[in-house]
């Protein structure tokens, strides 16, 4: 009999008290978020399988943070893990100074990137709950552009996103579900039938809901605002 086909796997990494574990306790352990206040710093690799239904089957690995030259000293290691994922997801505080966050990214792209061709890089501008909207949009701004400038200067081309993220409202949910509809081949038939279902009953909107991590996993073609 054939093995069945690895789960896709998503790499949860960033810097000491990000708060990349605190968003997966939240979305996938129906952890409050102040109950995370009281999490301690990721010191192993916790590995979590989702398998909420037959759309969502996949892995989250939660990594430690990494050192000043992780990336550098021990390439091949990280290579290894970079080319069996399926996408990254690099959590920044963004209350905090975050150049050497930005720094250690851009060395995991330099070895992800040789990797996997194919990986998918997500960044969650995190902690931005307490901000005002203009505060947020230039914090997001401000990211995406020294990590476009980091990239340039390493002659990088890898795909990558920049999420506003905060475990007090619904931002998360809506980044992870769109990291996560990104590792589905169903989506473009799942768009179609979302279609089809508003052409039906005439409604503004659809969303194929996974209930158990509040996840949506499709949604129709029209804009989401």
């Amino acid at each position: 009999m054939a093995s069945a086909s690895p789960k896709p796997r998503i790499l949860l990494m960033g810097m000491r008290r990000s708060g990349k574990t605190s968003i997966q306790k939240v979305v996938f352990h129906k952890m409050s978020p102040h109950e995370t206040l009281f999490l301690e710093s990721t010191t192993k690799i916790i590995k979590t399988d989702i398998s909420n239904s037959a759309f969502l089957q996949f892995e989250v690995w939660d990594f430690p943070p990494p050192g000043p030259t992780e990336f550098t000293e021990q390439a091949s290691k990280w290579a290894s893990v970079f080319a069996a994922c399926s996408a990254l997801v690099w959590v920044i505080d963004v209350q905090d100074d975050y150049s050497e966050s930005i720094s250690r990214l851009q060395a995991a792209l330099v070895v992800a990137a040789h990797a996997n061709p194919h990986l998918t890089a997500e960044v969650f501008v995190h902690k931005s709950d307490s901000f005002s909207e203009d505060q947020k949009f230039e914090a997001q701004r401000d990211v995406h552009e020294q990590l476009a400038q980091e990239m340039a200067n390493s002659r990088l081309n890898v795909p990558l996103r920049v999420f506003l993220t905060s475990i007090y409202d619904q931002s998360v949910f809506e980044a992870l579900s769109k990291v996560v509809q990104k590792l589905l081949p169903q989506l473009p038939t799942l768009q179609n039938l979302m279609d089809a279902l508003l052409a039906k009953c005439a409604g503004e909107k659809a969303f194929l809901f996974d209930l158990v991590s509040k996840l949506y996993l499709a949604t129709d073609s029209s804009p989401v605002d």
